[in-house]
């Protein structure tokens, strides 16, 4: 994949097309403060980018739509557009307008409207370029997973003024969270030391993996209920007698003889205990006989009480009539006489009561005889009935004590009768565990098991070879190992230091090595801003070199914005020329220019370069790639938009 032209709109009439040469190295030289900066921000958004880094100002003022025509191997074309976020306010927009060609002219600006978006755009480039389905795991699983796509191939497409010449970085956002990582996970992929069917052979280990571990369980449920079932036929056989299923003289010695056994038993059958007829009611009817017995026997004692409180009372009453008799019978001492009853035979004294005549005492008496003979001659009668009423009391007690003793005897025989359904329920648990048993347990071998769990240990074994990680690993360092060599040879032509020096890149600290003879000594340890830049290119151009001999699903082009400026800084122009000086520095330059369009061409035209530099040479070879040249007034923004 390699760019046709930026196309910037700014209405139907303002249209700007920046064209560029496919697998060559085109060079936009110009002023400070003329849009060469902003040409990587432009290609990277409209790629796709999360964010637009393309800056505030005349660019973004003047601009409606930014896009961009790519052209890949097969001549296709695909027009990609997108929005100026400052259009809706916004820092960026994810919507796009994407067309595939070929075109004679770029689309108008009344045809383009948002079709798609972002994720739509790099699901087509990834899969224009070939990628294929990947998942890059870690050897220890400490971080997701990561699925290389487009937007990890663009990383090696772009070296901006900040980063070009910068010692602690190599490649672009690589400051930003989770990047490095990235680039760590995917540049193996990249490379070719990772099989392009990698996901779909991991899918399939996978996939046996789950099989082999389901047929392990089986195994090992099949070895426990073995082991456990040699325990637990002698468990249950023992259970069996302790209930009385089994005669406890049965000795079973081997495990045939207790499957047999356990076979009679799940077959025993167990006596019913039913409840007699009616035998509930005979328990009511007792119930009520005695609490009848019980009732009786409390109106009787109620009687009881009566009678012997009635005679208890009669006898008090007999005492006293006779002792009142007796005081009563000395009136025989007497005669009636005709004195005066109202004075006091002693004193003479006149009294307020008359004393009794002695014929009136004698009829009192005489009735207290009568009554007291009728009392007499009642006891023996009240005597003979309370004797009557004990009498009945104890044959009501007795009844009772039988009644109770017969409620006993029922109750006795329930409790027997659930001991008894107890026991036959303990029984059928036995029984049921025993032919529960008897189904699942199996004391035959199934070599069957063990052959399915060896082939799927061949299958992964053999699946993994390809993927094996120290296969990985060895491809991986034969490919870097060539990319290092290459570095090696062409660093003889340009200006840095250590040329004698074999030059290694790491993969893992993501930075540039010069193995010296004492040392060696890492990029951010080398001093000048030359070797930055130089070594820069190095990696850069032989890993696209690498990317395109081995045909590897990463677009072929590079830009680079302001690769002299460790050289030639704007403020060096004085003229606002931008021509070096003859100088020590331009012999540097020159051999830079030449390394960058030699290796370009020697890539016969599979590789594409953009430059954006202040820098103008005089030499031809430079001339020949110039496309632009932006000064005295001619910029990315033509003056034309924002000057009337």
């Amino acid at each position: 994949m390699q760019i046709k032209n930026i196309t910037l709109y700014k209405d139907q009439d303002n249209i700007r097309i920046l064209p560029f040469e496919i697998g060559k190295v085109n060079i936009i030289t110009g002023e400070s403060k003329s849009g060469k900066t902003a040409l990587i921000d432009i290609v990277d958004y409209c790629l796709g980018s999360t964010e637009c880094k393309i800056a505030e100002g005349i660019i973004k003022d003047q601009v409606y739509w930014f896009a961009i025509t790519i052209v890949f191997d097969s001549n296709e074309e695909f027009f990609i557009a997108r929005l100026n976020p400052n259009v809706r306010g916004t820092q960026t927009v994810s919507e796009i307008y994407l067309e595939e060609g070929p075109f004679e002219q770029s689309p108008s600006f009344d045809s383009i409207h948002n079709n798609s978006n972002v994720a739509g755009l790099k699901e087509l480039l990834s899969r224009k370029l070939n990628i294929a389905e990947n998942l890059q795991v870690s050897e220890f699983n400490t971080r997701d997973a990561l699925e290389v796509n487009f937007k990890h191939s663009r990383i090696f497409c772009f070296q901006p003024q900040g980063l070009i010449a910068q010692r602690d970085y190599l490649f672009y956002n690589q400051t930003e969270p989770f990047v490095p990582q990235a680039i760590k996970d995917s540049l193996p992929y990249f490379l070719g030391a990772v099989r392009e069917d990698n996901l779909k052979i991991e899918q399939q280990i996978t996939q046996k993996r789950r099989e082999l571990n389901k047929l392990n369980r089986e195994k090992h449920e099949a070895e426990k209920i073995h082991s456990e079932g040699i325990s637990k036929s002698y468990s249950l056989i023992e259970e069996a007698k302790q209930i009385g299923i089994l005669n406890k003289s049965v000795l079973v010695t081997s495990i045939p003889e207790a499957l047999k056994t356990l076979d009679g038993i799940k077959d025993w059958e167990y006596e019913i205990n039913i409840e007699p007829t009616g035998e509930n009611s005979a328990l009511k009817e007792l119930i009520d006989k005695r609490n009848s017995l019980k009732e009786e026997l409390g109106n009787l004692e109620d009687t009881i009480n009566a009678t012997q409180s009635f005679v208890n009372n009669n006898f008090s009453y007999s005492d006293e009539v006779e002792h009142h008799k007796i005081r009563l019978e000395t009136i025989h001492l007497f005669d009636e006489t005709d004195q005066d009853h109202n004075v006091c035979p002693l004193c003479d004294n006149q009294l307020s009561i008359e004393i009794p005549r002695v014929d009136a005492i004698l009829h009192s008496l005489s009735t207290l005889s009568k009554n007291l003979e009728s009392t007499v001659r009642e006891k023996p009668r009240l005597n003979n009935y309370l004797k009557e009423l004990g009498e009945q009391q104890e044959n009501f007690k007795s009844e009772i004590i039988k009644v109770e003793q017969s409620l006993s005897a029922l109750y006795a025989e329930k409790e027997n009768a659930r001991t008894l359904r107890d026991l036959n329920l303990r029984r059928g648990k036995v029984i049921g565990r025993v032919s529960l048993f008897l189904e699942s347990v199996d004391f035959t071998e199934d070599k069957s098991i063990d052959l399915k769990i060896e082939m799927l240990k061949k299958d992964i074994e053999d699946l993994s070879i390809g993927i094996d990680k120290e296969t990985k690993d060895e491809k991986l360092i034969s490919i870097l190992s060539k990319i290092n060599l290459q570095m090696s040879k062409w660093v003889e032509k340009l200006d840095v230091e250590y040329k004698n020096s074999p030059i290694r890149f790491d993969i893992n600290k993501l930075t540039i090595f010069a193995d010296t003879i004492n040392k060696p000594i890492g990029l951010a340890q080398m001093g000048s801003g030359a070797n930055w830049v130089s070594y820069h290119l190095l990696i850069h151009f032989a890993l696209h070199q690498h990317f395109i001999q081995t045909n590897r699903p990463i677009p072929h082009f590079l830009m680079l914005d302001q690769p002299s400026q460790v050289y030639f800084p704007p403020e060096k122009d004085i003229d606002n020329t931008g021509e070096i000086r003859e100088s020590a520095d331009e012999i540097a330059v020159k051999q830079m220019f030449e390394f960058i369009i030699d290796t370009t061409i020697a890539m016969e035209g599979k590789f594409q370069v953009i430059i954006t530099d202040h820098a103008f040479l005089k030499t031809d070879k430079f001339r020949e790639h110039v496309q632009e040249i932006w000064r005295d007034g001619n910029k990315l923004i033509p003056e034309s938009w924002y000057i009337e």
